[in-house]
């Protein structure tokens, strides 16, 4: 039997050939929306690191997915089939806390509001082509707000804190106790 030329574990495959075309759609209509304004800031890659690691439990290296993802960002985008690509208003309303997160979570120092007005562009077009109904966006930007003004737990302000000098290991995904690492 010959090897798979996809297969994830293959040392030449792209990072992110193990995504569904949803799911690909999706993290690319995100990066989208965040590198309307031209820049990709370190908070916006966080947050798509986050959602690679999600996605792709078994990709060793998120920040090599999120590279891909901003080559690919700089490409001109068919937003209208990346969202047709979406498989029912679910992921729609998914893709409308992703993107409301996405433009909510950095601002720049030059900007007078909390979202630069060209991710706020961004962001409108992606809801018209989205064509959800007023109620079902409302649904998922209340979701986006309510977990971006979560309050961070302890384990989560140390993991930030220390995960830069690699002594804190990241719990996402992890089966093991919080006793475990303590």
């Amino acid at each position: 039997m010959a090897p798979n030329p996809m297969a994830s574990d293959s040392p030449s495959s792209h990072p992110l050939d193990s995504l569904t075309p949803p799911q690909r759609a999706l993290l690319r209509i995100v990066c989208w929306v965040a590198w309307a304004d031209g820049d990709f800031a370190e908070d916006e890659r966080e947050l798509l690191q986050k959602l690679v690691a999600r996605l792709l439990p078994s990709e060793p290296s998120p920040e090599l997915a999120v590279a891909a993802l901003a080559a690919e960002a700089q490409q001109p985008v068919e937003l209208e089939r990346l969202v047709s690509q979406l498989e029912g208003a679910d992921q729609r309303q998914f893709a409308v806390k992703l993107a409301l997160q996405m433009v909510s979570i950095n601002r720049r120092s030059q900007d007078q509001s909390d979202i630069n007005s060209e991710e706020r562009g961004a962001y409108r077009l992606l809801v018209e082509a989205l064509g959800l109904s007023e109620a079902e966006v409302k649904e998922a930007e209340w979701a986006a707000r309510q977990e971006l003004n979560r309050p961070r737990t302890l384990l989560e302000l140390l993991s930030e804190t220390l995960g830069g000098f690699g002594s804190w290991p990241s719990l996402e995904g992890s089966q093991l106790p919080l006793g475990y690492w303590l």
